[in-house]
């Protein structure tokens, strides 16, 4: 647990690092939320990774990851009305996505980490993240103090 490695705002980011993202995140919280299972994208965005989550406080949402971050699109399993304010901005080597006013109006944001985003939503995780970390802690001294 906590050894993602990832950085969003990389231009140069591909379709599959994404989904390398994705992979990572499921991985990396799966622990510290009641559900996390990545879901088929989207046609009209087939290279933006999206996953299903349920919060520890059993509240579900539909995220995708981008380029720009990790922003939450739905606020139930499978619901993706939130990619209609991403469009497409070409001229790099990937597609680049835009944060439109419809996503503003709404009050949704990018997040630069899953952590981020789940700090912001559930307290639980919160718990769950600082009980993961001294859990970890207190196995590293036990193995010094073993040596």
């Amino acid at each position: 647990v906590l050894n993602s490695t990832y950085q969003m705002n990389t231009e140069e980011q591909t379709s599959k690092t994404l989904q390398e993202v994705a992979v990572d995140i499921e991985r990396d919280v799966g622990t510290m939320v009641n559900y996390i299972k990545i879901i088929d994208s989207d046609n009209e965005f087939p290279n933006v990774p999206l996953l299903n989550l349920t919060t520890l406080e059993d509240e579900k949402y539909c995220i995708a990851v981008t380029t720009l971050g990790i922003i939450i699109i739905g606020y139930d399993h499978d619901q993706k009305n939130g990619l209609l304010g991403l469009r497409n901005v070409h001229g790099s080597k990937a597609p680049k996505l835009t944060h439109q006013a419809s996503l503003v109006e709404s009050n949704e944001k990018f997040y630069e980490t899953i952590y981020g985003l789940l700090d912001h939503i559930s307290p639980l995780y919160r718990s769950a993240f600082c009980n993961a970390i001294s859990s970890r802690l207190l196995q590293l001294q036990n193995e010094l103090n073993d040596q």
